[in-house]
């Protein structure tokens, strides 16, 4: 009974203050989905629709999730990653054969969690184009106790549509 009810604390503890993954963004252009914060509000989107930024309510925090086309010939999510590494010095780095997911510090001061999955999508009547669908979470590390959990429920709800 005290294993069950140090489990149950521990649970409810690591959820306190959090804002739940309630609301869904799908990208129709790019063929994905996350989730994210209910409290989060979306900026305007671009206008090729390639994605969306949403904002904490103090706008200190921000979620990107986006999609782009590859380079042409592209098939290896080692190409995308190292564009996207260069001159940066990373804080972790995951790599598979069709994404990658890096964190690091940036000169403000701020945490980046990056999220990259490269995908052979129909696009606009193109079987097998190659995108790259990223989402990225940018946050005081002042913050990091609220939003590495974030990172983690965020990057699991990257999903194809």
């Amino acid at each position: 009974m005290d294993k069950f009810l140090w489990m149950l604390f521990l649970v409810l503890a690591n959820n306190i203050g959090e804002d739940p993954l309630s609301e869904k963004y799908c990208n129709a252009r790019f063929g994905f989905c996350i989730e994210y914060p209910a409290s989060f509000v979306s900026m305007p989107p671009p206008s090729n629709n390639d994605g969306l930024t949403f904002l904490s309510t103090d706008k200190k925090t921000k979620i990107l999730a986006f999609g782009s086309l590859a380079v042409e010939d592209f098939d290896r999510i080692d190409q995308e990653l190292t564009i996207v590494i260069s001159n940066i010095n990373l804080t972790y780095k995951k790599v598979s054969k069709d994404w990658f997911i890096l964190s690091r510090l940036s000169k403000q001061g701020e945490i980046v969690f990056w999220k990259t999955v490269t995908k052979k999508i129909n696009y606009k009547g193109n079987r097998d184009v190659y995108v790259c669908q990223t989402l990225m979470i940018i946050y005081p590390a002042a913050q990091n106790n609220i939003y590495q959990t974030y990172c983690i429920k965020i990057s699991k709800s990257l999903t194809v549509k």
